[in-house]
């Protein structure tokens, strides 16, 4: 998927991230609201070479020209470092991992095979039902 597709997709389903899985469903990241953002704080001078500038202005203006990923693939930005945890476990080795890492979703495997994914908003509902 393009970013432009992730994040349309995000937005459609009300969710903050995903994760990002080869064919065979293999995990190879996780996209977030978070790397989106980030994205767009990135410039570029791509598009602008062959330019001939004229002076030192024109390379200060170069380097605010913002830079559009939207067309590029998810995995240009996607977070490749996965937190994954086995289906049976306890909802407070989740919210540990969570707190260690510094992260807000972890993806919950099956004999190495993802089949969903945790949420601290899912954990914090746990904490309330209980």
């Amino acid at each position: 998927m393009s970013v432009a597709e992730v994040s349309k997709l995000l937005a459609t389903r009300g969710i903050s991230g995903a994760p990002v899985v080869d064919d065979s469903g293999r995990i190879l990241g996780v996209v977030s609201q978070s790397d989106l953002v980030r994205q767009t704080d990135q410039r570029t001078t791509e598009g602008e070479s062959g330019r001939f500038f004229t002076d030192v202005n024109e390379y200060r203006d170069l380097a605010n020209l913002p830079r559009d990923l939207s067309d590029a693939p998810v995995e240009s930005l996607m977070s490749k470092e996965v937190y994954t945890v086995p289906r049976d476990s306890s909802a407070a080795l989740g919210a540990s991992i969570m707190r260690e890492r510094k992260v807000h979703r972890l993806l919950v495997t099956d004999q190495g095979v993802l089949v969903g994914v945790v949420t601290s908003l899912d954990l914090l509902r746990v904490v309330e039902e209980s």
